[in-house]
């Protein structure tokens, strides 16, 4: 074969890889692939902290409505209850248990419940 021809094949293979690729068919001005190659997208690592951050709310929401709505008193006896229980129930107590966050929200909650 004769060596211009051969080259003419090269440069014709290389162009189909090209254009296989997504490359090639641009027009001057035109936006082409590899403008979009380097854009970076944004990474998610936190997208689990907003849902935990709103279920923690609201099982605060829920403690200090719960203690607002039963009464410290009434409260303490069914967690102390809680804490008689076996190991589940337990855990549950010591999760229930009026900590300084839960008094503070069932003082806002307070005026709500008659």
């Amino acid at each position: 074969m004769d060596r211009d021809l051969t080259e003419f094949e090269r440069r014709l293979q290389r162009i189909d890889r090209t254009h296989a690729a997504g490359g090639g068919f641009e027009a001057s001005g035109a936006l082409s692939r590899a403008d979009f190659d380097q854009i970076v997208s944004p990474r998610r690592d936190g997208l689990w902290m907003r849902p935990m951050a709103l279920l923690l709310a609201g099982f605060l929401l829920f403690k200090g409505g719960m203690h607002a709505g039963l009464g410290a008193r009434v409260y303490d006896l069914r967690v102390d209850q809680l804490a008689q229980g076996n190991a589940l129930e337990q855990l549950g107590a010591w999760i229930m248990h009026a900590d300084g966050l839960t008094l503070w929200v069932s003082g806002i909650l307070a005026p709500l419940f008659p």
